[in-house]
């Protein structure tokens, strides 16, 4: 990450290692990553990078369709927003937050707080949605 950069987004496939590369990189630092808890992928856990807890975040029923615990990104955006100079990071930035859902709050709060550097990961498919929100900031994209 350049020193004069606001944003960095790192991008890769579905796969393509953005959770592995961000616990690698950022653990200890303020921000949350996105961790299965098995093989097949039937919870996703939100953990703390800062402290190393973990919650319950979404969790597949008996159609395998998510279902997602609001209260956990209520709480986690309560604690982004409180955020206001020094680094945080975000992992498995996604659709959700592109239709106002997730970690959006705290997404429009980074857009706006000019003293925060973030990092995001972001899908390689959802990068142009995400280079669009962030228009006109400093963004450096970082390809895995």
């Amino acid at each position: 990450m350049s020193p004069q950069s606001r944003i960095t987004i790192v991008t890769a496939p579905s796969g393509g290692g953005k959770t592995s590369y961000i616990c690698r990189n950022y653990d200890g630092c303020r921000g949350f990553a996105t961790l299965k808890s098995d093989r097949e992928g039937r919870k996703l856990f939100l953990r703390n990078l800062e402290t190393g807890q973990k919650r319950v975040l979404m969790y597949r029923g008996v159609e395998w369709t998510y279902i997602v615990d609001d209260s956990v990104f209520r709480d986690a955006n309560a604690y982004l927003c409180t955020l206001d100079s020094g680094l945080v990071v975000l992992d498995e930035c996604g659709w959700m937050e592109c239709e106002g859902r997730g970690f959006r709050p705290s997404l429009e709060h980074f857009r706006q707080c000019m003293e925060l550097e973030c990092v995001l990961s972001v899908r390689l498919d959802r990068l142009q949605w995400y280079l669009d929100f962030f228009s006109g900031r400093d963004v450096e994209v970082v390809s895995l």
